[in-house]
Parts: structure tokens; C-alpha cells; sequence
């Protein structure tokens, strides 16, 4: 196990590469632009200098990852967790969480609630109805032939597993219920069909073990099969919605201690995800639907009840965006779960056409540009 000391130092460290990634583009941009003045002060008048902006490579699909209960407060070093009695809470380094992309310091939910947070996520909406959810990012990516997935394990109400094309869920919310319901949207990809049934019935490799070693395997085969699905697809342009709930079963299970360690087992599984959508040039966007308050140091936690549902340990929550078309940063500024349909569709070039009041993140890669004509000399 990492020891606290350890982990500040791997922060302190994450921080000053972050500013000095910052510090090198800012001088890179004011390199860039003596260059071009150079370029238009010595050119001949008679022969231009020509500047073409070189495109950003467009995703050829997205994963949205929600990780159930998974609260910014403990895996964010900017932020410290506390318990209802006052005491300090240890948190989790996923290295595979921060290694790379946009990582959003501040982001809270409106309501702390499963599925009501669920139904915000992909409409922008805080006032959104589950039952009646309106236009959604499913909506939006299927104007533009994209395909839309789900591998949900908890929390979705029926008009959202209705939005998708392909899915695979699991409809009792339980480690040990029954195995996964696959559904296809008449005219889906046939290809998926073997694949989706090939992690259904993978399920029970998954889930033989008792206590902790449970709970993360439950993660563990949400994003597994993820990234199998994402290694597949090929030719197709796709929004793949996953749901992993293991972190939140474990908080209000199994105490601070055990959700901690179900946290910190998340950085392998996560760490082939993101792999994976790397090779296939795939957005892929990480977030929670709510985070988890706890008692004391002893006890079992939760997050909707009034006594917990105000406390930044139930609404704050991680977002970071990794892949093509992203910057390198920390973003600073308060920002809302309503903000993060309306920049996931901003990053795939989708007109949204939500109702929500959310508004885009500036995380958006900046233009390249290429110079040519310049004298020789």
C-alpha cells in the first residue's frame, strides 16, 4: 500500500508537471508567434507566406465512464475527505486517472442521487424527470449516425437503457443476482451480438469471490468488457455509456476502509480502458454520479439522505477527459454535472440541441498552424 506522505509526494509532483506543461505551451505559443512575425517582416513583397490552420484529429468515438459513488474528494489531492464526526478520511491514487488529458478540479453534482444524477449526466439538465428524460446525448450522436452503447450495472432509468442501440445490464443492481440481459435496437450492428454475449456469460468468472475482492471484480468486468467492445469496433462512430458499481455497493457496505480499497483496485482495470481507446483514437471521459459521505472512520456510508446529501464528500465528483482533440490541463473554476453533456458533445462535433442550461468546458485542443512560403536564404 502507498503511504499518505507517498501520495502527496506523487501529487506535489503531478502539480509541477501539470504548471511546467503549462509554462512550456504558453512559451511555445509566443515562439510561434515571433515566427510568424518574422515570417511577414522579411518575406518578398512579391511572394506570401502561406498559414493554414492544420485540423484536430476528431474522436472516432466516445466512452463515458460513471463510476458509482466515486467521490473527487478522495481521489483528488486538491481535496481532503472528512467524516460526519470530523474525522479525517484516507484517500486513493489512481495514477491512471491523472496521467494525462483534462482532469476538472472542482465539478458537483445538483443532486446527489443515483438515478436522477444518471439522467442529469446525459441530458444537462438539473431539473430533469427520469421517467421523462427529454433529448439526451443519445438523442444528438444518433442525428449523426452514431451508434449508442450501454454497459450499465446500476442506476439508469428505463427511457435511458431504451436510448441505446446495444446494451448489456444488469437489471437487479446486485454483485451476486442474476446474469447480465443483453438487448439490441432492431437494425444494430450484428457483430456486436457475440461480443456482448461473450462478457454476459463471462460475468460469474467474475463475481465467485466474497468480501472486497467482490466488489472490485464488479468493476473490473464493466471495464473489461469495455474495453473489449472499444478494441472491436471499427468503422463505426459510437457513444458507449458504462456504468460501474462496485465503489458506491462497497461505501455503503463495507465502510471507509473497504471503499477505499475498492477505489484504489480501479487504476488497473482503468488503466486497460484508456489503453484501449488511445490505439482506437477514442474519447474517453471518466466522472461519477455522486461521492459518499461516512459516519466516522467506523461505519457504513451513503449519500442521498438529508444528513449527508449537502456535504462536498456526496457532490463533488471527478471529471477528466482523455484522448484526441483534449488539452493538458487542471481546470479551475466551479463547474456542474449539468456542463458535461454539452462539452462531450462539443469534443465529437455534434450539435447538441439540449435543453439544459449546462455550459462547454474550455478543454478543447487549440489549433496548429502550419507557415510556408518563407524566403530562403
Amino acid at each position: 500500500e502507498i503511504e499518505l506522505k507517498n501520495v502527496k509526494e506523487f501529487w506535489r509532483e503531478r502539480q509541477e508537471h501539470k504548471w511546467h506543461h503549462e509554462d512550456t505551451k504558453i512559451i511555445g505559443t509566443i515562439l510561434l508567434l515571433l515566427l510568424l512575425l518574422l515570417v511577414l517582416t522579411t518575406s518578398d513583397p512579391g511572394r506570401a507566406a502561406n498559414m493554414e490552420s492544420e485540423p484536430i484529429r476528431e474522436p472516432s468515438g466516445a466512452v463515458l465512464l460513471v463510476v458509482d459513488g466515486l467521490g473527487s474528494s478522495y481521489v483528488y489531492p486538491e481535496h481532503r475527505a472528512y467524516a460526519l464526526d470530523g474525522s479525517p478520511l484516507e484517500g486513493a491514487v489512481l495514477f491512471n486517472l491523472s496521467g494525462s488529458g483534462t482532469r476538472v478540479v472542482d465539478v458537483q453534482v445538483p443532486v446527489p442521487e443515483t438515478t436522477q444524477s444518471h439522467s442529469v449526466l446525459v441530458t444537462g439538465r438539473a431539473d430533469v424527470d427520469p421517467e421523462n428524460p427529454g433529448r439526451t446525448v443519445f438523442d444528438a450522436a444518433r442525428e449523426e449516425s452514431y451508434l449508442c452503447l450501454g454497459l450499465l450495472q446500476r442506476g439508469d432509468a428505463m427511457p435511458v437503457l431504451q436510448e441505446m442501440d446495444a446494451i448489456l445490464y444488469l437489471d437487479d443492481n446486485s454483485l451476486y443476482g442474476a446474469e447480465p440481459i443483453v438487448g439490441f435496437r432492431a437494425g444494430a450492428a450484428a457483430s456486436l451480438s457475440p461480443i456482448l454475449q461473450k462478457w454476459r456469460d463471462r460475468f460469474g468468472r467474475y463475481t465467485g469471490e466474497l468480501g472486497i475482492p467482490a466488489y472490485i471484480n464488479y468493476n473490473a468486468w464493466a471495464l473489461d468488457a469495455a474495453a473489449d467492445l472499444v478494441g472491436n469496433l471499427s468503422r463505426q462512430r459510437f457513444i458507449m455509456l458504462v456504468n460501474a458499481g462496485g465503489v458506491d455497493s462497497a461505501g455503503q457496505e463495507r465502510g471507509a476502509e473497504g471503499y477505499r480499497k475498492v477505489i484504489a483496485a480501479l487504476d488497473e482495470p482503468l488503466g486497460k480502458l484508456a489503453e484501449a481507446c488511445r490505439k482506437k483514437h477514442v474519447l474517453l471521459v471518466v466522472t461519477a454520479d455522486h461521492g459518499m459521505v461516512f459516519p466516522g472512520k467506523e461505519g457504513k456510508g451513503g449519500h442521498s439522505a438529508e444528513k449527508y446529501a449537502d456535504r462536498l464528500e456526496a457532490r463533488r465528483v471527478p471529471l477528466v477527459f482523455l484522448g484526441p482533440g483534449v488539452e493538458e490541463l487542471n481546470l479551475g473554476g466551479s463547474w456542474s454535472e449539468t456542463d458535461i453533456a454539452p462539452t462531450l458533445l462539443s469534443l465529437l462535433n455534434i450539435s447538441a440541441g439540449l435543453t439544459g442550461n449546462g455550459k462547454e468546458m474550455p478543454v478543447a485542443e487549440s489549433f496548429r498552424l502550419a507557415v510556408s512560403g518563407a524566403p530562403e536564404d
